[in-house]
């Protein structure tokens, strides 16, 4: 579960900072305050990260990390897991 959260923190860090970036924000002090990212430096790692991935992608890679988070809780085995982890590695893959 530790995992899953951490993943699903950094999907959703992506997923805010991307497309306020592609609405034109374009200094790191603005671009942190309106993400609530405490540390405006860490926005230049950010633009790196997000440049050549789309809303789409990430909106999906969420949704499918919050599909992984429910099942665990449900108490899907572990084999059972492992479709919903390729498809979220798949959608990296091919961007």
């Amino acid at each position: 579960m530790m995992i899953v959260s951490t993943l699903l923190m950094q999907f959703r860090t992506w997923l805010w900072v991307k497309p306020a970036i592609v609405s034109g924000v374009k200094k790191d002090s603005e671009l942190a305050q309106l993400c609530s990212i405490s540390n405006p430096n860490r926005i230049y790692y950010l633009r790196q990260e997000v440049a050549n991935t789309s809303i789409n992608v990430l909106a999906k890679a969420v949704t499918m990390v919050l599909d992984l988070e429910m099942s665990i809780k449900r108490g899907v085995e572990g084999k059972d897991l492992l479709p919903i982890i390729l498809s979220i590695s798949r959608l990296f893959k091919l961007t």
